[in-house]
């Protein structure tokens, strides 16, 4: 499990550099938005998600609520990209991206509750936890 949430940490992590690495997103079939605020924006919040899934690998038990919710909202991500047709007006990598973010999400919603020996509603609500 802990690798798996490092891998979510680096999908992260990848999404930060196709934002801010000049040229990336047109090569996505992504439109550079017409501000740099809405590529940096962005980039920040998932930077933190990466700090924080990669801290939280290192000690599951205690902290694996954090890639659980990470999870809930990968499968959120999923459920919009389609819902609001993301691919239409953002490119149909977006697409792609969200299937990933299904599996992770998946993954992580269905395998951290055996990993840490704690229910889901545990996990929801940080609970259960040896402090």
């Amino acid at each position: 499990m802990k690798k798996l949430v490092r891998i979510c940490a680096l999908f992260n992590a990848s999404m930060i550099l196709a934002f801010l690495v000049p040229g990336v997103l047109p090569l996505l079939g992504i439109a550079a938005p017409p501000s740099p605020f809405w590529l940096w924006l962005p980039s920040l919040l998932a930077l933190f998600s990466v700090l924080v899934l990669w801290l939280s690998a290192e000690d599951l038990r205690r902290y694996g609520t954090f890639p659980y919710w990470s999870g809930l909202s990968r499968l959120a991500f999923f459920a919009l990209t389609f819902a609001l047709d993301f691919p239409a007006t953002a490119g149909q990598i977006v697409a792609l991206i969200a299937l990933v973010d299904l599996v992770l999400g998946l993954a992580c919603v269905l395998g951290l509750p055996r990993a840490t020996g704690r229910t889901p509603l545990q996990l929801l609500l940080h609970r259960g936890v040896g402090r």
